[in-house]
């Protein structure tokens, strides 16, 4: 029974196999990294000054892989794969356990081969290194429309009468189930001459002050502190306010969606990524 498998860039490795790619040894996955905040000695008192907050490197980490292959030429096949992953850039990193599956994305540090001498089996030792040392599980986009206070009952009634809704607020919730920070991200479908997301918890704003057409898109990475239109301009000079903020672990946080000039149907759209040490 197989209980954990490996996504490598789309390369799938299994904790046991007769064919094919299988892994083991996967070290530094789970569990903390070192705290780079420089550590500063009293000069004239005991222990260190004080520090308001920790600061987590980046995470090294590596797997041995082994490929079960029906020829060397399969085996040879089979690396030449493998070591094409991540050669151009970073790359996503899933692990799914009986716990849920997380991922991260690496850096390919690199793949050695050990000298098959001619066999069908074969072994590489991959190393990795995750920039943001987190690791995350997949979240769902939440949507609203700008708020709506809904339509009114019209004097005189008859009765019984049937009360109409209650309109809507403007607001989505994003909930951060892991253990670590996690920045949310933002999606602004047009149209309207200016947008304004403010938290409902800690009232931080994100505001995009540039007209924008209906069926354009607006990416706003928190993390990244950058805004991109219909995935291909970068458009952040148009940010305003920019009081970046992240989702604390176990908690949730509300987004106020306001609108000027609306025209069509604009929407917002949140996700958070929940997050893990």
């Amino acid at each position: 029974m197989i209980t954990t498998t490996i996504d490598l860039g789309g390369l799938a490795f299994e904790d046991e196999t007769r064919a094919g790619w299988a892994f083991s040894a996967l070290t530094d996955w789970w569990g903390q990294v070192d705290d780079k905040t420089p550590v500063t000695e009293r000069p004239q008192g005991h222990g260190a000054f004080p520090v308001s907050r920790s600061l987590r490197s980046s995470r090294a980490m590596a797997f041995r892989a082994v490929y079960v292959g029906a020829s060397q030429a399969a085996l040879e096949n089979a690396v030449d794969e493998l070591s094409a992953i991540g050669a151009e850039g970073p790359v996503r990193m899933t692990v799914t356990t009986p716990a849920g599956a997380t991922w991260r994305t690496v850096s390919v540090e690199a793949t050695p081969f050990e000298d098959h001498r001619g066999r069908k089996n074969g072994a590489v030792a991959v190393d990795l290194v995750a920039r943001d040392s987190r690791r995350y599980a997949d979240a769902e986009w939440v949507s609203t429309a700008p708020p709506d206070s809904g339509g009114g009952l019209v004097w005189p009634v008859v009765w019984p009468a049937v009360w109409p809704g209650g309109g809507s607020p403007g607001r989505v919730a994003l909930v951060n189930s892991g253990r670590a920070p996690s920045a949310p991200m933002f999606r602004l479908l047009g149209g309207f001459s200016s947008a304004l997301i403010t938290c409902v918890e800690t009232g931080e704003r994100i505001g995009f002050d540039r007209p924008i057409p209906v069926g354009s898109t607006v990416d706003i990475d928190v993390a990244g502190r950058r805004a991109m239109i219909d995935g291909q301009s970068d458009v952040s000079r148009w940010l305003r306010w920019r009081e970046w903020g992240d989702v604390p672990p176990l908690s949730t946080r509300r987004f106020q969606f306001d609108v000027a000039g609306p025209s069509g149907s604009p929407m917002l759209q949140g996700r958070v990524f929940p997050a893990w040490w």
